[in-house]
């Protein structure tokens, strides 16, 4: 009897062993086409599965994708992309043990060989051009990597581009997802001479949600960070020269409130150290915020955009006419939160602040016209400089004006510097005169703030122009 029990409970785990990987190749089949149907979904690409053989424990398939930059914008006048191949190799189980080293349900890789490209790169012949591979782990994960190899791009004997490749790692789960990725250089010369140097790129993104709630397009919390250790752009022979920048990085962080069905997203850019043209700076911070976005309304703009309509100024008119009054209603605001930096002459720091607060009757007014704006808007805004640094401000105003006349050689570049220098500081004394600035132990301050249609500039009454 327990023979028989056992005989049969073999039978059925080798039953078991030899239909599941029928049902899962499936599965992972309809997968396929949804992504594909999907990334139709997205304006500006066209794609399809042109081939797709599947087998008892693994599938190949070729998918077809199209860039049609046109559809995005058909008033741009961008260049033709050439076509490309996804070849798609996938393996499956009940359990398979990835080129990762992972086990999991299924393993797959998609390759982008894009050929077309060796007629200007060059690079290993036994790689594609972009490699993404991963694997969907045994309780629903997604672990993945990918990567481009090192190329060269060479148009003329004297000039060359040399990209070191990129290496990129995540995981994708229920509720969270991060992805991480590093490329070592960028390097471009002419005629032995260094003209473009991008150094220690790092990307680290983290979000709390499924990869199905973010194809959605809400908004969800996140936080990614784009860093550059440097980047050097030498163009001789023009005004800028050169830009030599360090420390620089790219911030984004995005929040969601359930409760009120709104959003949050920051947007910082960073640079510890930039010189452009020979003027040096440092510890330069730029911070926007977008805050209390109506969500609903953010996933209709992006339905819309996905559709490529957006780009047709009648459509996008009837989309404001018809959504603008709804994400009023959360209070929205735009902020300029940081803007601050330091000159070798000292240093500036300020900041813009607006918001839309409505008054109980404001939607029975028009929002087009700027009434409606000036009686809604709330704004408060500051800006903090050194005197030095608002009198190099003048002086580069003042030679911007006298760009004309060095040109035409009406005077001569040093009789401008001098005439530039003698008067940025009349230029200041009048703006004080005005009311625009108020002198500070340290230097110059300018606030702004609107109310309920009132407006003070450093603390007067401003009128408006209504």
């Amino acid at each position: 009897m327990k023979k028989g029990l056992i005989a049969s409970a073999v039978a059925m785990t080798v039953a078991g062993a030899l239909i599941a990987p029928h049902f899962i190749g499936q599965q992972i089949e309809q997968l396929v086409n949804e992504q594909v149907a999907q990334l139709n979904q997205q304006a500006g690409y066209q794609a399809s599965v042109k081939e797709y053989q599947r087998g008892w424990f693994d599938a190949k398939a070729v998918i077809e994708v199209h860039f049609d930059m046109h559809e995005l914008d058909p008033t741009a006048e961008l260049p033709a992309f050439p076509m490309f191949n996804i070849n798609l190799t996938l393996t499956h189980g009940p359990v398979v043990l990835s080129s990762q080293g992972l086990l999991g349900l299924s393993a797959w890789q998609a390759d982008v060989a894009a050929d077309t490209l060796r007629e200007k790169l060059s690079w290993a012949d036994d790689q594609p051009i972009y490699r993404l591979s991963g694997v969907s782990g045994l309780f629903g994960g997604h672990s993945f990597s990918d990567q481009m190899p090192a190329w060269r791009f060479q148009e003329k004997d004297n000039s060359q581009i040399q990209f070191s490749g990129y290496q990129g790692s995540g995981e994708i789960l229920s509720q969270r997802m991060y992805y991480s990725g590093k490329a070592q250089s960028l390097l471009g010369e002419e005629n032995g001479e260094r003209r473009l140097a991008v150094n220690d790129l790092k990307i680290d993104m983290h979000a709390d949600v499924g990869l199905a709630t973010m194809m959605e397009g809400g908004f969800y919390n996140s936080k990614t960070r784009i860093s550059l250790a440097q980047l050097l752009i030498s163009v001789p022979g023009t005004e800028i020269g050169e830009v030599d920048a360090s420390g620089l990085a790219i911030e984004v962080q995005s929040s969601r409130n359930a409760d009120k069905g709104t959003g949050n997203m920051e947007l910082a850019y960073l640079a510890d150290n930039i010189a452009v043209a020979g003027q040096p700076a440092s510890d330069l911070v730029m911070q926007v915020q977008l805050q209390d976005i109506n969500e609903g309304v953010l996933m209709e703009y992006q339905k819309l955009a996905r559709t490529g309509d957006a780009a047709d100024p009648q459509t996008m008119m009837q989309f404001i006419e018809e959504n603008l009054p709804i994400a009023l209603l959360d209070s929205p605001a735009l902020n300029l939160s940081k803007l601050s930096g330091n000159l070798p002459m000292g240093k500036f720091d300020g900041y813009i602040n607006s918001r839309i607060k409505l008054q109980d009757d404001a939607m029975d007014s028009d929002w087009m016209y700027r009434e409606f704006w000036l009686s809604n808007l709330l704004v408060d805004a500051q800006l903090n400089a050194d005197k030095e640094v608002l009198l190099f401000v003048a002086k580069q105003q003042m030679l911007g004006q006298m760009q004309g006349a060095i040109n035409a050689g009406q005077i001569d570049e040093e009789q401008a510097e001098q005439m530039a220098a003698e008067r940025a500081p009349m230029m200041l004394e009048m703006l004080q005169q005005q009311g625009l600035l108020v002198e500070t132990p340290e230097g110059y301050q300018s606030t702004f703030s609107l109310k309920q249609g009132e407006a003070l500039l450093n603390g007067e009454p401003m009128p408006l122009p209504l």
